[in-house]
């Protein structure tokens, strides 16, 4: 079996292809169902973020078309080859460990991406498309970004995107102090943008969302007032800032509403932020006079210092992730040549108590001494026959090459293999186990925007703090 990774992500692809290939947790769960549907799949998890998307499977063949071609359908994007990056074996546990621990993400050490791939295993393991390798790919993963953040400092001074968001209203106008608000969505985004934008002083915070009672409940929680979605645009009429995070199939704020909105504001300023994926808000918004409009990407152009003392910290978290890599290794190891050579040593010693029981009759003669030496002389045959072919699957075992011999051995001998461990003996009590995340963390993380980034934030759409009301 091959171990596979097929995705891509904000190195890879723009904002515009990755929101077509993004999943919502509904989402996911149906996604996983189509892949195991397919006979080529023999397990199969999906990692979808803001910033990601990734398949994770395991094939009887390294070609990958079964993956790809699962994306391009979902995407409908015709060069979507293009942005794909493909992994298989250790290199793809690699991706994968990398990934939890915070070092192949937008911003170096984002805390939340762990909880996501904690989420990603769990999701898989309750549609029943994950058996005991891809069990086992996870718990490593989850482990090296667990170690890398208690062994580490690659996620100190952690900031989210509604952190940079939040600050980047502070460098259009100012104090915060007597401005208002309008957040759209009430998920842990949304909320975690709510609290900052309270503790940074605005005056008035409205919260909307599809779900009126979701917006109230969020409201009431930190002061704030809940609207209905249908008022959406007066809202934005009396709000300076208005910062959307929902998990909307579609936009919500097109053109034709922003337009309408600006007419009544009668020249001040909107300064809106959209960190959904997919947008929520129609980019062409963003042309309007006196908008200022910010997507994800943009917000990636923002936090050009990353926290530079974070970059220290890689190489300590490279190494942890080899000695992971090393143990996932191991794992796989085990997982793939324990059970196939104990099948195969099961299988000889059956064929060698059915030839002593066909020979039986002519060995009945013996005395127990002699019984009890052929017995031990057809054992040192069968263990004499196995010694060589063991020693060198045992070798081979961390090759490339591993694959090829096993497969070749299971069909030469017609080896059926036991089940798999189950999820919960491999996680054992780490299944209920807690990250150590904060509860209002948001799905990205950025840090904060530095007194660099006050001019030129989005090439051609300079802040401009004086327009503030």
């Amino acid at each position: 079996m091959y171990l596979l990774l097929v995705g891509l992500n904000h190195e890879t692809a723009p904002l515009a292809v990755r929101e077509r290939v993004a999943f919502s947790p509904a989402g996911v769960t149906r996604a996983l169902e189509t892949l195991h549907a397919n006979p080529l799949l023999h397990e199969v998890a999906l990692l979808s973020t803001c910033n990601r998307t990734e398949l994770y499977a395991l094939l009887p063949t390294s070609d990958p078309a079964p993956l790809v071609a699962f994306l391009e359908a979902t995407g409908h994007v015709p060069d979507l080859a293009e942005h794909l990056y493909r992994r298989e074996g250790e290199e793809a546990a690699r991706h994968l460990f990398r990934v939890a621990s915070g070092v192949n993400s937008m911003i170096l050490g984002e805390g939340q991406v762990l909880s996501q791939v904690r989420a990603a295993f769990q999701q898989a393991n309750a549609a029943g498309t994950v058996g005991g390798r891809l069990s086992a790919l996870f718990r490593h993963a989850l482990s090296a970004g667990k170690r890398a953040r208690e062994e580490t400092g690659i996620a100190r001074r952690a900031v989210s995107i509604s952190s940079v968001a939040v600050q980047l209203a502070r460098e259009l106008f100012g104090d915060l102090k007597g401005h208002s608000a309008l957040v759209l969505g009430a998920g842990e985004t949304a909320e975690l943008t709510l609290r900052l934008l309270s503790d940074a002083g605005v005056r008035s915070i409205a919260v909307t969302n599809r779900t009126y009672q979701h917006a109230v409940g969020l409201a009431e929680s930190l002061g704030g007032r809940a609207v209905p979605f249908d008022a959406l645009a007066d809202e934005m009429t009396r709000a300076n800032i208005v910062i959307s995070s929902t998990a909307a199939p579609h936009t919500l704020i097109r053109r034709e509403m922003a337009l309408s909105v600006m007419r009544k504001r009668r020249g001040r300023p909107l300064f809106l932020i959209d960190i959904a994926v997919p947008r929520d808000i129609e980019p062409e918004v963003g042309d309007l006079e006196n908008v200022f409009l910010y997507n994800i990407d943009d917000l990636k152009r923002v936090v050009g210092e990353n926290l530079e003392g974070r970059a220290g910290e890689v190489a300590q978290v490279e190494t942890l992730i080899e000695e992971e890599v090393a143990r996932f290794r191991q794992a796989w190891r085990g997982l793939t040549l324990g059970p196939l050579l104990n099948a195969l040593q099961e299988k000889m010693e059956a064929v060698r108590l059915l030839e002593m029981e066909k020979s039986a009759r002519r060995l009945a003669g013996l005395s127990e001494g002699e019984r009890e030496a052929v017995e031990a002389l057809t054992k040192g045959m069968v263990r004499r026959m196995l010694k060589d072919p063991i020693a060198q699957l045992r070798s081979r075992a961390d090759t490339s090459e591993a694959t090829l011999y096993l497969d070749a051995l299971r069909a030469l001998f017609d080896l059926e293999l036991p089940e798999m461990p189950t999820v919960a003996d491999l996680l054992g009590e780490e299944a209920g186990e807690d990250v150590g995340l904060a509860p209002h963390s948001d799905e990205c993380e950025a840090s904060l925007l530095s007194p660099k980034g006050r001019r030129s934030l989005v090439e051609g759409r300079p802040s401009r703090p004086e327009e503030a009301p």
